[in-house]
């Protein structure tokens, strides 16, 4: 079996760097994005920059990197699919999309990132990758089935009037069990997803410190 290939701390680096910009950036431009043709083209155009951050950084892992690629090809095709059809169909299918491609990349990474010894700084970008991809993941599929079942979750009348931000935004007041308590769950699928995303922020926090700080006695 082929090794993987060995990549420059600093490429590895900069790479993970760009990747967790990018998700930033996705989370921070989404309040922003509308149906219209053009907030349809940048948002894929965003999803597409991310998918691309992710292969680089799986670069070096042959075989994950052709899975990944061909994760990739099949989110371009659902994509011009969706397009094609318009619509509430194009929506679901975007949402669809975005939370297949962002769950599976958090859990190529994360199984990586349990192999890794010592975590560098890259792996500690790629860490923090995974956090966010985790939110985005589920954020899309609550907005899914808030597109199918309207009365799934309760969104105050003098939100952001964009389901998809308020959703994401939910998703990480879950993941991080903050509890606000604006947006609420109402059905049982997403209270259920919205309980194992909250289990999964916090166990997930604990295992990364719980490595730092072995890493840190080993070596001292």
């Amino acid at each position: 079996m082929r090794k993987d290939k060995h990549i420059p701390f600093y490429t590895e680096f900069y790479k993970s760097s760009a990747f967790l910009i990018s998700l930033v950036f996705i989370i921070f431009i989404s309040p922003f994005l509308d149906d219209s043709i053009g907030g349809r083209i940048t948002g894929s155009l965003l999803v597409l920059g991310t998918m691309v951050g992710a292969l680089s950084v799986m670069f070096s892992h042959k075989y994950i990197f052709w899975y990944g690629v061909a994760i990739v090809v099949l989110s371009i095709v659902l994509e011009a699919l969706s397009i094609s059809f318009g619509g509430d169909v194009y929506i679901g299918i975007k949402y669809l999309r975005n939370s297949f491609f962002y769950g599976t990349f958090a859990l190529i990474l994360f199984y990586y990132l349990m192999k890794v010894q010592p975590l560098s700084l890259a792996e500690i970008g790629n860490a923090i990758s995974i956090y966010l991809l985790v939110g985005l993941a589920f954020g899309n599929f609550y907005c899914y089935y808030a597109m199918n079942n309207p009365k799934a979750f309760f969104i105050p009348v003098n939100d952001s009037g964009n389901m998809q931000f308020d959703l994401i935004y939910y998703s990480f007041i879950a993941l991080t069990t903050t509890g606000f308590g604006d947006i609420q769950p109402l059905m049982l699928i997403p209270r259920l997803l919205a309980i194992f995303e909250t289990i999964f922020g916090t166990f997930y926090i604990a295992v990364i410190i719980g490595r730092l700080v072995g890493f840190g006695k080993n070596h001292s």
